[in-house]
């Protein structure tokens, strides 16, 4: 572990809602793609903010479709950072 960050590889499988995806781009590299990052909701209903690198994400991308429901396993699991604090917003409650 370093400096409180827990990640670990998850053996597990989860059943997940794709709320939102969009590209992630670079600013200082003039917009260059860098990964593609989602919201999921898992079946206790908790958000879950992924990012898929962008070497990855052309594999499965296609198959993507918001307000679909998705199996998620061999995932990393890692602690968000302290610094940022959780935001709450009315529309995903």
């Amino acid at each position: 572990m370093d400096h409180g960050r827990l990640q670990m590889h998850c053996s597990n499988t989860t059943e997940v809602h794709l709320l939102r995806f969009w590209e992630a781009g670079n600013v200082r590299k003039d917009g260059e793609l860098m990964s593609l990052d989602m919201l999921l909701n898992d079946e206790n209903l908790t958000v879950i903010q992924d990012s898929v690198n962008v070497n990855r994400q052309f594999m499965f991308r296609q198959c993507l479709n918001e307000g679909s429901v998705y199996m998620l396993s061999g995932c990393d699991v890692t602690r968000s950072n302290p610094k940022f604090p959780d935001v709450t917003c009315p529309f995903l409650q």
